[in-house]
Protein backbone atom coordinates (compact mmCIF):
# COMPACT_ATOMS: atom_id res chain seq x y z
CA UNK A 1 0.00 0.00 0.00
CA UNK A 2 1.34 3.45 -0.85
CA UNK A 3 2.86 5.41 2.03
CA UNK A 4 0.65 8.14 3.56
CA UNK A 5 1.49 11.76 2.78
CA UNK A 6 1.00 15.16 4.35
CA UNK A 7 -0.64 16.82 1.34
CA UNK A 8 -2.55 15.34 -1.59
CA UNK A 9 -3.19 17.53 -4.63
CA UNK A 10 -5.94 16.36 -7.00
CA UNK A 11 -7.16 17.80 -10.27
CA UNK A 12 -10.94 17.55 -10.70
CA UNK A 13 -12.66 16.58 -13.95
CA UNK A 14 -16.29 16.21 -15.01
CA UNK A 15 -16.55 12.44 -14.87
CA UNK A 16 -19.23 10.71 -16.93
CA UNK A 17 -22.38 12.75 -16.93
CA UNK A 18 -25.23 10.96 -15.19
CA UNK A 19 -22.84 8.70 -13.29
CA UNK A 20 -21.44 10.91 -10.52
CA UNK A 21 -21.07 8.11 -7.97
CA UNK A 22 -19.28 5.63 -10.23
CA UNK A 23 -17.07 8.07 -12.12
CA UNK A 24 -16.46 10.81 -9.54
CA UNK A 25 -17.22 9.97 -5.92
CA UNK A 26 -15.96 6.38 -5.84
CA UNK A 27 -12.67 7.13 -7.61
CA UNK A 28 -12.08 10.13 -5.33
CA UNK A 29 -12.85 8.00 -2.27
CA UNK A 30 -10.16 5.55 -3.38
CA UNK A 31 -7.66 8.35 -3.85
CA UNK A 32 -8.43 9.98 -0.50
CA UNK A 33 -8.32 6.70 1.41
CA UNK A 34 -5.10 5.55 -0.25
CA UNK A 35 -3.31 8.80 0.60
CA UNK A 36 -4.50 9.22 4.18
CA UNK A 37 -3.29 12.79 3.88
CA UNK A 38 -3.44 15.50 6.52
CA UNK A 39 -4.61 17.89 3.83
CA UNK A 40 -6.39 17.14 0.56
CA UNK A 41 -6.47 20.01 -1.90
CA UNK A 42 -8.84 19.78 -4.85
CA UNK A 43 -7.80 21.72 -7.95
CA UNK A 44 -10.93 22.08 -10.09
CA UNK A 45 -11.64 24.32 -13.03
CA UNK A 46 -14.42 26.86 -12.74
CA UNK A 47 -16.60 24.35 -14.55
CA UNK A 48 -15.88 21.57 -12.05
CA UNK A 49 -15.85 23.73 -8.91
CA UNK A 50 -19.36 22.54 -8.01
CA UNK A 51 -18.21 18.92 -8.38
CA UNK A 52 -15.35 19.67 -5.98
CA UNK A 53 -17.80 21.00 -3.40
CA UNK A 54 -19.88 17.83 -3.77
CA UNK A 55 -16.77 15.75 -3.10
CA UNK A 56 -15.99 17.85 -0.04
CA UNK A 57 -19.49 17.33 1.33
CA UNK A 58 -19.57 13.62 0.48
CA UNK A 59 -16.45 12.83 2.50
CA UNK A 60 -16.50 14.86 5.71
CA UNK A 61 -14.05 12.38 7.26
CA UNK A 62 -11.29 13.75 5.03
CA UNK A 63 -9.90 17.32 5.41
CA UNK A 64 -10.64 18.72 1.94
CA UNK A 65 -9.79 22.18 0.61
CA UNK A 66 -10.74 23.64 -2.76
CA UNK A 67 -8.41 25.85 -4.86
CA UNK A 68 -10.08 26.42 -8.24
CA UNK A 69 -8.38 27.82 -11.33
CA UNK A 70 -8.84 31.61 -11.43
CA UNK A 71 -10.80 32.00 -14.65
CA UNK A 72 -13.29 30.05 -16.77
CA UNK A 73 -11.49 28.34 -19.64
CA UNK A 74 -8.16 28.11 -17.78
CA UNK A 75 -8.48 24.33 -17.80
CA UNK A 76 -7.45 24.32 -21.48
CA UNK A 77 -4.52 26.70 -21.01
CA UNK A 78 -1.45 24.82 -19.78
CA UNK A 79 0.38 28.03 -18.82
CA UNK A 80 -2.51 29.29 -16.71
CA UNK A 81 -2.90 25.89 -15.06
CA UNK A 82 0.82 25.69 -14.35
CA UNK A 83 0.88 29.20 -12.87
CA UNK A 84 -1.95 28.32 -10.47
CA UNK A 85 -0.59 24.91 -9.42
CA UNK A 86 2.92 26.27 -9.01
CA UNK A 87 1.61 28.98 -6.66
CA UNK A 88 -0.30 26.40 -4.60
CA UNK A 89 2.76 24.14 -4.25
CA UNK A 90 5.04 27.09 -3.48
CA UNK A 91 2.67 28.16 -0.72
CA UNK A 92 2.71 24.65 0.78
CA UNK A 93 6.49 24.46 0.74
CA UNK A 94 6.84 27.95 2.21
CA UNK A 95 4.55 26.84 5.08
CA UNK A 96 6.92 23.98 5.89
CA UNK A 97 5.70 21.03 3.84
CA UNK A 98 8.55 18.88 2.55
CA UNK A 99 8.47 18.07 -1.19
CA UNK A 100 8.68 14.35 -0.43
CA UNK A 101 5.53 14.58 1.70
CA UNK A 102 3.41 15.88 -1.19
CA UNK A 103 1.61 13.76 -3.79
CA UNK A 104 0.27 15.17 -7.04
CA UNK A 105 -2.69 13.16 -8.38
CA UNK A 106 -2.98 13.86 -12.13
CA UNK A 107 -5.76 11.36 -12.87
CA UNK A 108 -8.58 13.76 -13.64
CA UNK A 109 -9.30 16.98 -15.48
CA UNK A 110 -8.20 18.09 -18.91
CA UNK A 111 -4.89 17.06 -20.42
CA UNK A 112 -3.64 20.59 -19.89
CA UNK A 113 -4.49 20.34 -16.18
CA UNK A 114 -2.77 16.98 -15.75
CA UNK A 115 0.34 18.04 -17.66
CA UNK A 116 0.57 21.33 -15.79
CA UNK A 117 0.28 19.69 -12.37
CA UNK A 118 2.97 17.15 -13.30
CA UNK A 119 5.32 19.92 -14.43
CA UNK A 120 4.60 22.19 -11.46
CA UNK A 121 5.27 19.29 -9.10
CA UNK A 122 8.52 18.43 -10.90
CA UNK A 123 9.77 22.02 -10.86
CA UNK A 124 9.13 22.27 -7.12
CA UNK A 125 10.79 18.95 -6.31
CA UNK A 126 7.62 16.94 -5.67
CA UNK A 127 8.71 13.48 -6.76
CA UNK A 128 5.55 11.47 -6.10
CA UNK A 129 2.93 11.58 -8.82
CA UNK A 130 -0.24 9.49 -8.56
CA UNK A 131 -2.94 8.38 -10.93
CA UNK A 132 -5.80 5.87 -11.01
CA UNK A 133 -5.77 3.34 -13.80
CA UNK A 134 -7.62 0.27 -14.91
CA UNK A 135 -7.09 -2.29 -17.63
CA UNK A 136 -10.83 -2.89 -17.84
CA UNK A 137 -12.72 -0.60 -20.21
CA UNK A 138 -16.23 -0.64 -21.62
CA UNK A 139 -17.20 -0.70 -25.26
CA UNK A 140 -16.61 3.06 -25.50
CA UNK A 141 -13.04 2.74 -24.27
CA UNK A 142 -13.86 4.37 -20.92
CA UNK A 143 -12.51 2.87 -17.69
CA UNK A 144 -15.01 0.47 -16.14
CA UNK A 145 -16.23 2.12 -12.91
CA UNK A 146 -15.17 0.30 -9.79
CA UNK A 147 -12.09 -1.30 -11.35
CA UNK A 148 -9.67 1.59 -10.76
CA UNK A 149 -6.38 1.02 -8.96
CA UNK A 150 -4.00 3.53 -7.39
CA UNK A 151 -0.52 3.76 -8.91
CA UNK A 152 2.39 5.97 -7.93
CA UNK A 153 5.15 6.97 -10.30
CA UNK A 154 8.33 8.90 -9.66
CA UNK A 155 9.24 10.89 -12.76
CA UNK A 156 12.93 10.64 -11.95
CA UNK A 157 14.05 11.40 -15.50
CA UNK A 158 12.47 14.86 -15.25
CA UNK A 159 14.54 15.65 -12.16
CA UNK A 160 17.70 14.22 -13.66
CA UNK A 161 17.20 16.27 -16.82
CA UNK A 162 16.56 19.41 -14.74
CA UNK A 163 19.76 18.75 -12.82
CA UNK A 164 21.80 18.20 -15.98
CA UNK A 165 20.47 21.35 -17.62
CA UNK A 166 21.21 23.35 -14.48
CA UNK A 167 24.69 21.85 -14.29
CA UNK A 168 25.33 22.89 -17.89
CA UNK A 169 24.25 26.44 -17.12
CA UNK A 170 26.49 26.62 -14.06
CA UNK A 171 29.41 25.22 -16.03
CA UNK A 172 29.03 27.90 -18.71
CA UNK A 173 28.87 30.50 -15.94
CA UNK A 174 32.14 29.19 -14.51
CA UNK A 175 30.70 27.98 -11.19
CA UNK A 176 32.63 24.73 -11.30
CA UNK A 177 32.34 23.77 -7.63
CA UNK A 178 28.57 24.21 -7.78
CA UNK A 179 28.43 21.77 -10.71
CA UNK A 180 30.32 19.13 -8.73
CA UNK A 181 27.99 19.51 -5.73
CA UNK A 182 24.86 19.50 -7.89
CA UNK A 183 25.85 16.31 -9.69
CA UNK A 184 27.09 14.43 -6.62
CA UNK A 185 23.69 12.77 -5.90
CA UNK A 186 23.59 11.42 -9.46
CA UNK A 187 26.99 9.77 -9.11
CA UNK A 188 27.07 7.73 -5.88
CA UNK A 189 30.51 6.27 -5.51
CA UNK A 190 31.41 7.53 -9.01
CA UNK A 191 29.78 4.41 -10.47
CA UNK A 192 30.44 3.78 -14.19
CA UNK A 193 27.79 5.46 -16.36
CA UNK A 194 25.14 3.11 -17.70
CA UNK A 195 22.67 5.23 -19.65
CA UNK A 196 22.61 8.53 -21.50
CA UNK A 197 21.79 10.62 -18.42
CA UNK A 198 24.54 9.08 -16.32
CA UNK A 199 26.97 9.54 -19.21
CA UNK A 200 26.07 13.23 -19.39
CA UNK A 201 26.41 13.57 -15.63
CA UNK A 202 29.85 11.92 -15.71
CA UNK A 203 30.96 14.14 -18.60
CA UNK A 204 29.75 17.32 -16.88
CA UNK A 205 31.35 16.28 -13.60
CA UNK A 206 34.65 15.62 -15.32
CA UNK A 207 34.44 18.94 -17.18
CA UNK A 208 33.73 20.83 -13.94
CA UNK A 209 36.74 19.27 -12.25
CA UNK A 210 39.03 19.68 -15.27
CA UNK A 211 38.17 23.26 -16.21
CA UNK A 212 37.81 24.21 -12.54
CA UNK A 213 41.36 23.06 -11.87
CA UNK A 214 42.60 25.02 -14.89
CA UNK A 215 40.62 28.10 -13.83
CA UNK A 216 42.24 28.14 -10.38
CA UNK A 217 45.72 27.66 -11.94
CA UNK A 218 46.05 24.03 -10.86
CA UNK A 219 47.57 23.15 -14.20
CA UNK A 220 49.06 19.85 -13.09
CA UNK A 221 45.77 18.73 -11.61
CA UNK A 222 44.01 19.58 -14.87
CA UNK A 223 46.67 17.70 -16.84
CA UNK A 224 46.13 14.59 -14.69
CA UNK A 225 42.37 14.77 -15.27
CA UNK A 226 42.96 15.09 -19.01
CA UNK A 227 45.23 12.06 -18.95
CA UNK A 228 42.58 10.07 -17.05
CA UNK A 229 39.92 11.09 -19.55
CA UNK A 230 42.08 9.98 -22.44
CA UNK A 231 42.64 6.65 -20.68
CA UNK A 232 38.94 5.79 -20.86
CA UNK A 233 37.19 7.99 -18.34
CA UNK A 234 33.86 9.70 -19.18
CA UNK A 235 33.40 10.75 -22.78
CA UNK A 236 31.04 13.65 -23.50
CA UNK A 237 27.58 12.68 -24.67
CA UNK A 238 26.06 14.08 -27.87
CA UNK A 239 25.84 17.88 -27.72
CA UNK A 240 28.55 18.13 -25.05
CA UNK A 241 31.61 17.75 -27.27
CA UNK A 242 32.90 21.23 -26.50
CA UNK A 243 33.58 20.16 -22.91
CA UNK A 244 36.85 18.69 -24.13
CA UNK A 245 39.92 20.80 -24.87
CA UNK A 246 41.13 21.02 -28.45
CA UNK A 247 44.67 20.16 -29.60
CA UNK A 248 45.90 23.76 -29.12
CA UNK A 249 44.48 23.81 -25.60
CA UNK A 250 46.09 20.48 -24.75
CA UNK A 251 49.42 21.84 -25.97
CA UNK A 252 49.01 25.01 -23.94
CA UNK A 253 48.05 23.08 -20.80
CA UNK A 254 51.07 20.83 -21.16
CA UNK A 255 53.30 23.90 -21.24
CA UNK A 256 51.55 25.51 -18.27
CA UNK A 257 51.76 22.30 -16.25
CA UNK A 258 55.50 21.92 -16.85
CA UNK A 259 58.20 23.36 -14.60
CA UNK A 260 59.80 26.66 -15.52
CA UNK A 261 62.59 25.81 -17.99
CA UNK A 262 66.19 26.78 -17.28
CA UNK A 263 67.10 28.18 -20.74
CA UNK A 264 66.04 31.81 -21.00
CA UNK A 265 64.51 31.40 -24.46
CA UNK A 266 62.28 28.61 -23.22
CA UNK A 267 61.30 30.76 -20.24
CA UNK A 268 60.06 33.44 -22.61
CA UNK A 269 57.71 30.98 -24.31
CA UNK A 270 56.56 29.57 -20.98
CA UNK A 271 55.80 33.01 -19.54
CA UNK A 272 53.98 34.14 -22.69
CA UNK A 273 51.69 31.15 -22.19
CA UNK A 274 51.15 32.16 -18.55
CA UNK A 275 50.31 35.72 -19.57
CA UNK A 276 47.82 34.44 -22.17
CA UNK A 277 46.13 32.27 -19.57
CA UNK A 278 46.00 35.12 -17.06
CA UNK A 279 44.35 37.29 -19.71
CA UNK A 280 41.68 34.66 -20.37
CA UNK A 281 41.23 34.22 -16.63
CA UNK A 282 40.77 37.98 -16.22
CA UNK A 283 38.09 37.90 -18.92
CA UNK A 284 36.21 35.23 -16.97
CA UNK A 285 36.46 37.30 -13.80
CA UNK A 286 35.12 40.30 -15.72
CA UNK A 287 32.14 38.24 -16.93
CA UNK A 288 31.45 37.36 -13.29
CA UNK A 289 31.66 41.00 -12.24
CA UNK A 290 34.70 40.40 -10.00
CA UNK A 291 36.39 43.64 -10.99
CA UNK A 292 38.95 43.80 -8.19
CA UNK A 293 40.36 40.46 -9.33
CA UNK A 294 40.47 41.71 -12.92
CA UNK A 295 42.65 44.66 -11.97
CA UNK A 296 45.05 42.51 -9.96
CA UNK A 297 45.43 40.24 -12.99
CA UNK A 298 46.01 43.27 -15.24
CA UNK A 299 48.95 44.26 -13.09
CA UNK A 300 50.32 40.71 -12.98
CA UNK A 301 50.15 40.37 -16.77
CA UNK A 302 52.12 43.58 -17.25
CA UNK A 303 54.63 42.44 -14.65
CA UNK A 304 54.94 39.07 -16.35
CA UNK A 305 55.42 40.63 -19.77
CA UNK A 306 58.18 42.82 -18.38
CA UNK A 307 59.78 39.75 -16.81
CA UNK A 308 59.84 37.68 -19.96
CA UNK A 309 61.00 40.59 -22.11
CA UNK A 310 64.03 40.70 -19.78
CA UNK A 311 64.39 36.95 -20.15
CA UNK A 312 64.80 37.54 -23.87
CA UNK A 313 67.87 39.62 -22.95
CA UNK A 314 69.17 36.84 -20.71
CA UNK A 315 68.31 38.66 -17.46
CA UNK A 316 66.27 37.20 -14.61
CA UNK A 317 64.67 40.07 -12.70
CA UNK A 318 64.26 37.82 -9.64
CA UNK A 319 67.99 37.00 -9.46
CA UNK A 320 69.86 39.90 -11.01
CA UNK A 321 73.54 39.47 -11.72
CA UNK A 322 74.99 42.80 -10.64
CA UNK A 323 78.26 41.97 -12.34
CA UNK A 324 76.51 41.93 -15.70
CA UNK A 325 78.00 44.81 -17.71
CA UNK A 326 74.59 45.91 -18.98
CA UNK A 327 73.17 46.04 -15.48
CA UNK A 328 76.11 48.09 -14.22
CA UNK A 329 75.71 50.52 -17.10
CA UNK A 330 72.02 50.88 -16.29
CA UNK A 331 72.83 51.67 -12.66
CA UNK A 332 75.37 54.28 -13.75
CA UNK A 333 72.82 55.87 -16.08
CA UNK A 334 70.37 56.17 -13.21
CA UNK A 335 72.96 58.12 -11.23
CA UNK A 336 73.65 60.41 -14.16
CA UNK A 337 69.98 61.20 -14.66
CA UNK A 338 69.39 61.70 -10.94
CA UNK A 339 67.02 58.76 -10.79
CA UNK A 340 68.87 57.40 -7.78
CA UNK A 341 72.24 56.09 -6.74
CA UNK A 342 71.20 53.22 -4.51
CA UNK A 343 71.19 49.75 -5.96
CA UNK A 344 67.80 47.97 -5.88
CA UNK A 345 67.50 44.69 -4.00
CA UNK A 346 68.48 41.38 -5.56
CA UNK A 347 65.00 41.04 -7.08
CA UNK A 348 63.77 43.91 -9.24
CA UNK A 349 60.20 45.09 -8.84
CA UNK A 350 58.14 45.92 -11.90
CA UNK A 351 59.15 49.59 -11.98
CA UNK A 352 62.87 48.84 -11.92
CA UNK A 353 62.43 45.95 -14.33
CA UNK A 354 60.65 48.24 -16.80
CA UNK A 355 63.40 50.87 -16.43
CA UNK A 356 66.08 48.26 -17.12
CA UNK A 357 64.14 46.99 -20.14
CA UNK A 358 63.88 50.51 -21.57
CA UNK A 359 67.62 50.97 -21.07
CA UNK A 360 68.39 47.72 -22.89
CA UNK A 361 66.18 48.61 -25.84
CA UNK A 362 67.26 52.26 -26.20
CA UNK A 363 70.12 51.44 -28.56
CA UNK A 364 67.45 51.12 -31.24
CA UNK A 365 64.95 53.79 -30.12
CA UNK A 366 62.65 53.33 -33.11
CA UNK A 367 62.59 49.55 -32.90
CA UNK A 368 59.50 47.57 -32.01
CA UNK A 369 61.18 46.35 -28.82
CA UNK A 370 61.88 49.90 -27.69
CA UNK A 371 58.26 50.92 -28.21
CA UNK A 372 57.01 47.92 -26.25
CA UNK A 373 59.47 48.67 -23.42
CA UNK A 374 58.30 52.29 -23.30
CA UNK A 375 54.68 51.18 -23.03
CA UNK A 376 55.51 48.76 -20.24
CA UNK A 377 57.31 51.53 -18.37
CA UNK A 378 54.49 54.08 -18.73
CA UNK A 379 51.21 52.20 -18.77
CA UNK A 380 49.18 55.21 -17.76
CA UNK A 381 49.72 56.76 -21.19
CA UNK A 382 47.80 54.01 -23.02
CA UNK A 383 46.13 51.77 -20.47
CA UNK A 384 43.95 54.49 -19.01
CA UNK A 385 45.16 53.74 -15.51
CA UNK A 386 48.44 53.54 -13.66
CA UNK A 387 48.89 49.79 -13.21
CA UNK A 388 51.06 50.10 -10.11
CA UNK A 389 48.52 52.40 -8.49
CA UNK A 390 45.68 50.02 -9.25
CA UNK A 391 47.64 47.06 -7.97
CA UNK A 392 49.12 48.57 -4.82
CA UNK A 393 45.87 50.29 -3.89
CA UNK A 394 43.79 47.11 -4.19
CA UNK A 395 42.30 45.61 -1.08
CA UNK A 396 43.60 42.26 -2.37
CA UNK A 397 47.22 43.46 -2.20
CA UNK A 398 48.19 46.42 0.02
CA UNK A 399 45.15 48.68 0.11
CA UNK A 400 42.37 49.01 2.64
CA UNK A 401 39.59 49.70 0.15
CA UNK A 402 38.38 48.53 -3.24
CA UNK A 403 40.26 49.99 -6.18
CA UNK A 404 37.72 48.78 -8.72
CA UNK A 405 34.86 50.69 -7.13
CA UNK A 406 36.27 53.96 -8.41
CA UNK A 407 36.88 52.74 -11.94
CA UNK A 408 34.12 50.14 -12.37
CA UNK A 409 33.02 51.59 -15.70
CA UNK A 410 36.58 51.57 -17.05
CA UNK A 411 37.63 47.99 -16.25
CA UNK A 412 36.31 46.44 -19.47
CA UNK A 413 38.13 49.10 -21.51
CA UNK A 414 41.35 48.59 -19.56
CA UNK A 415 41.18 44.87 -20.31
CA UNK A 416 40.48 45.54 -23.99
CA UNK A 417 43.56 47.77 -24.29
CA UNK A 418 45.70 45.24 -22.45
CA UNK A 419 44.51 42.48 -24.81
CA UNK A 420 45.42 44.57 -27.86
CA UNK A 421 48.83 45.35 -26.39
CA UNK A 422 49.47 41.67 -25.67
CA UNK A 423 48.48 40.70 -29.21
CA UNK A 424 50.89 43.28 -30.63
CA UNK A 425 53.75 42.17 -28.40
CA UNK A 426 54.27 38.92 -30.30
CA UNK A 427 52.69 37.32 -33.35
CA UNK A 428 51.83 34.10 -31.48
CA UNK A 429 50.12 35.74 -28.52
CA UNK A 430 46.65 35.84 -30.07
CA UNK A 431 46.71 32.08 -30.69
CA UNK A 432 47.91 31.45 -27.14
CA UNK A 433 45.13 33.59 -25.74
CA UNK A 434 42.46 31.92 -27.85
CA UNK A 435 43.70 28.53 -26.66
CA UNK A 436 43.44 29.73 -23.06
CA UNK A 437 39.76 30.61 -23.45
CA UNK A 438 37.35 27.91 -22.33
CA UNK A 439 35.31 26.72 -25.33
CA UNK A 440 31.91 26.67 -23.62
CA UNK A 441 32.03 30.02 -21.82
CA UNK A 442 30.76 33.28 -23.29
CA UNK A 443 33.63 35.81 -23.35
Amino acid sequence: MPEPCAVLLLTVGTGTRGKPVETILEPFRKSLEAAGAERNILLPSRETEEIARNIQQAFPQFPVEIRPLPEAGDENNADRCFEHYDAVIAELLAAGAAPESVIADITRGTKAMSAALLLAAAVRGVRRVRYLFSEQRNESGVVQPGTERVADIEPSFIFVRQTLLRAGELLRAGDFRAVEKLLAPLMPGKAPPRDRSSQEAAALDWAARFWGAWDRFDYRGAARLLQNQAAGHPQPAHGLLNLLPGPQQEELLAMLASALPEPMGDRVRHCRALAADLLANAERRLAEGRLEEVLVRVYRILELMTTYRLFSHGIDSERVNWNDRRVREWLESRKETGAGSSRPGRALGRRYSAELLVFLEQKQPESRGAKIAAQLAKTGDWLGANDAGLRNGSILIHGLASTSAGVAGQVAGILDRLREFFYNEHSNNRALHEAARFPFSAQ
